[in-house]
């Protein structure tokens, strides 16, 4: 069994700055980096009892108040962003005894308010689960009652003078919800429509999208007072953030080399082949059993002395193209937490233990299996849109934040894994010579003779990019 994996790299990449060619070494991608904005995207949903949901809701009182006091050191002058909400905080980790009691002042403040316990609870009694757009509605609609926790427990330390106002009282908004029966409703939709989901989705879209051209006709009437980012940040910003925050409580962060099972496509040379200008590198994989492998080497392990290293075999998995993404129960895939602040942050309550914790309690080693396969299952989905692409994946999952550092996903591949490459059609003839100066000089270090160099055209019969072997191109 053989097989042949085509990577497109412009000469940039190549033999720029990150010397890729030279150091034979390829880049994990962060899905930031990507060039499809749904890359990664999980289908997360909020189902749980009680307990979970008035952590969730303790949670976010935290991390806002930690977002509120960073507010007041840096004002305006050092810009704050989504990447500092601390979504793996606990109020044990507050720094002080004093801290720890503020905080606690501002859950009594927060907790004391019924309406707010009454949603909460009408929240965990829902019989189907809460997609990201309805959880959006629920807080954006507390979000203020929040920020008045805070401020007033603030104000009574003598910590601020400052306090937040929101032209529409959350306490009116809580009564209007409530005194509507608004869950009672969606059960009742529940047992009498198959398609709830559906009608419930496009409902708290069109909400979601209203608030944010709310938000817009508010930052356009105030166009003149540009200098207050961060306050829109905690005022306007912090729910939508929050949310899309707390997807790393989930799985770690991973990083991904794309690779091609063919090289035929225009499209494909386009986008990731520098516009044609770029080149394309054949790797010969190691078969192991039914599955293609790349040795790389690759951080392994911790020790006393720090970072190791080896060659770690790494697997070419296969994309698939779909429609639609898998669900993932946020309560129950709560996978980057030590047991401990787990149950701690989330699972306990009441001296109770969360019917969420009952799979991972009753048998861990199912339960991680699953949550790996679950992992796997949607960095490895695209939209048919992109099915032209062919394309397969080698995936680094990082628990360790061991790859923050870009230059630590510059993994080295074994030469003998580069079969080839081929120069683009646009492909300029200087940077051939780069490029085959370089392979010239790798390739005798290592005795190797069997170095293949083609040039891609267009085929006006087969409609296609082909590949011609450059034969005279040898090394004495």
């Amino acid at each position: 069994m053989s097989k042949l994996f085509y990577r497109f790299r412009s000469i940039e990449s190549l033999i720029g700055e990150y010397k890729e060619l030279e150091t034979q070494s390829i880049y994990f991608a962060h899905p930031k980096q990507l060039n499809d904005p749904m890359e990664g995207y999980r289908d997360i949903y909020w189902d749980g009892d009680l307990i979970v949901w008035k952590n969730l809701f303790r949670h976010y009182l935290l991390c806002l108040e930690r977002f509120c006091s960073l507010l007041m050191i840096a004002g305006e002058t050092h810009p704050l962003s989504e990447d500092e909400i601390p979504v793996f905080l606990s109020d044990t980790d507050l720094p002080t005894p004093a801290y720890q009691a503020l905080f606690s002042e501002m859950v009594s403040t927060f907790l004391g308010n019924q309406k707010l316990i009454a949603l909460i609870k009408g929240v965990s009694e829902r019989s189907s689960p809460v997609r990201r757009d309805e959880l959006f509605f629920y807080l954006r609609a507390v979000h203020p009652i929040a920020l008045e926790a805070i401020y007033k427990t603030y104000n009574k330390h003598g910590l601020s003078q400052y306090t937040e106002s929101n032209d529409l009282s959350a306490d009116q908004i809580l009564s209007q919800l409530l005194e509507s029966g608004w869950f009672e409703v969606l059960e009742q939709s529940l047992k009498e429509n198959d398609n709830l989901s559906d009608i419930s989705s496009a409902i708290f879209s069109v909400q979601k999208n209203t608030l944010a051209q709310l938000d817009i006709i508010d930052f356009c009437n105030r166009e003149n007072d540009s200098n207050c980012k961060n306050r829109d940040l905690v005022v306007f910003e912090f729910p939508e953030k929050y949310i899309s925050k707390l997807e790393q409580l989930v799985y770690p962060e991973w990083y991904v080399a794309c690779f091609m099972s063919d090289f035929s496509n225009s499209s494909v040379w386009g986008h990731y082949g520098d516009n044609h200008s770029g080149v394309c590198l054949i790797f010969r994989p190691e078969v192991r059993g039914d599955e293609f492998v790349l040795n790389l080497n690759t951080l392994n392990g911790w020790g006393s002395s720090g970072a190791s290293y080896g060659v770690v075999g790494h697997k070419f998995e296969q994309v698939d193209y779909i429609k639609g993404f898998g669900e993932t129960d946020f309560f129950r895939s709560l996978g980057r937490l030590p047991v401990p602040k787990l149950n701690a942050t989330w699972y306990f309550g009441d001296g109770k233990l969360s019917v969420c914790a009952e799979n991972m309690v009753s048998d861990q080693d199912a339960w991680r299996k699953n949550y790996w396969t679950n992992f796997h299952r949607d960095i490895l989905i695209k939209s048919k849109d992109w099915e032209y692409e062919g394309e397969y994946r080698i995936v680094l999952a990082d628990g360790l934040n061991s790859y923050d550092d870009k230059k630590d996903r510059l993994l080295k591949y074994d030469w003998n894994s580069l079969e080839g490459v081929i120069f683009g059609i646009k492909t300029k003839t200087e940077d051939k010579v780069k490029i085959m100066k370089i392979i010239e000089r790798k390739c005798k270090e290592l005795n190797r003779k069997d170095f293949k160099f083609y040039q891609a055209r267009y085929s006006p019969k087969d409609k296609c990019i082909v590949s011609d072997e450059m034969g005279l191109l040898k090394f004495s």
